[in-house]
């Protein structure tokens, strides 16, 4: 990663070891706030959160202008959208862009839905909460995990029992029958599963069942899921995918990027901060509190976790 963590000795900031890992297929996803991954071709999670616990759609015609946005700038800026789960206060988005457009079309994206929502609701201020963020993705495992980790979110978050309940989600292009006419290009994950889109169909829904009682079972409450879900899904569906698209599956293990136990070693190190220099102890901690929230943790819960106050969290999301 840009930012690699080697034991407990230092940090190697060079991008060029990030692309030479990602070749290796030594990583699998890659998780940022600031300083984003930029090029064509790229699949990436998108997840954007309101600020602290204000909501970022009240009635129904804030979701549909958020899908308005997303189809409108989907062809302004060229990226296909694969997923999508539009929640109370926050909001996941899997997505491959087609040109090195990335920060210009989320900074469109969530600029015109915060200009709409301060307008209609004679607001002013911050509508989100800190920069958006990208777990780039580079596994076809990873991607069919991050699909169903947005189908199933809803029942994550506790607003339903079932992914069929929840309104705001792609799930009905995954599992009903038919090939409806969209923006969203389901088909794409669909044709990693089998070529024949019934049967793909079909299948999806039965992971979908399976992983709600995994999820439900033992990580509802884990926040640091993605990883765990994937080698999950891997490990109980060997032969799920058919059709590979990503990237080879040739790897015999599944690297989740920086493990949670190397990121823990990182926070250990912090609060032991006679083991780190202070431009190290700088880097290192901008970099454990972004790890941090973009496994889903709030500003709140991170500054309690690395033992910081909640100001210099928000002072290191926002990249000031």
């Amino acid at each position: 990663m840009d930012l690699w963590y080697k034991g407990r000795e230092k940090l190697n900031y060079d991008m060029k070891d990030l692309y030479n890992l990602i070749q290796q297929g030594k990583i699998k996803r890659f998780f940022r706030v600031r300083n984003k991954l930029n090029y064509p071709g790229l699949v990436s999670h998108i997840t954007q959160r309101a600020t602290g616990k204000e909501p970022l759609f009240i009635e129904e015609g804030d979701y549909l202008y958020m899908l308005k946005l997303l189809k409108e700038l989907s062809i302004d800026f060229s990226f296909d959208v694969f997923a999508f789960a539009l929640m109370g206060n926050h909001c996941h988005i899997l997505l491959q862009q087609r040109e090195k457009n990335l920060p210009d079309a989320m900074h469109d994206l969530f600029g015109r839905y915060a200009k709409y929502f301060n307008k209609k609701y004679n607001r002013k201020g911050h509508v989100f909460g800190s920069p958006y963020g990208q777990a780039a993705c580079f596994d076809d495992y990873y991607l069919l995990t991050i699909s169903v980790y947005i189908h199933l979110n809803p029942v994550r978050a506790g607003m339903v029992e079932h992914y069929s309940q929840y309104r705001w989600t792609t799930w009905r292009l995954y599992c009903q029958e038919g090939e409806p006419d969209t923006f969203v290009n389901w088909g794409f994950i669909m044709k990693m599963i089998h070529n024949n889109s019934p049967k793909a169909k079909k299948k999806y829904r039965e992971l979908l069942e399976e992983s709600i009682k995994f999820r439900t079972r033992e990580v509802m409450e884990e926040k640091r899921t993605i990883g765990k879900f994937s080698i999950w899904i891997r490990k109980r569906f060997p032969d799920f995918i058919k059709n590979p698209q990503v990237f080879d599956e040739g790897l015999d293990e599944y690297d989740d990027g920086i493990s949670d136990v190397d990121l823990n070693r990182i926070i250990v190190d912090l609060k032991d901060k006679k083991r780190l220099s202070r431009s190290m102890n700088i880097k290192a901690r901008s970099f454990a509190a972004e790890q941090l929230k973009a496994r889903g943790y709030d500003a709140v819960e991170i500054a309690d976790y690395m033992g910081i106050s909640r100001a210099t969290v928000y002072r290191i999301l926002s990249g000031k």
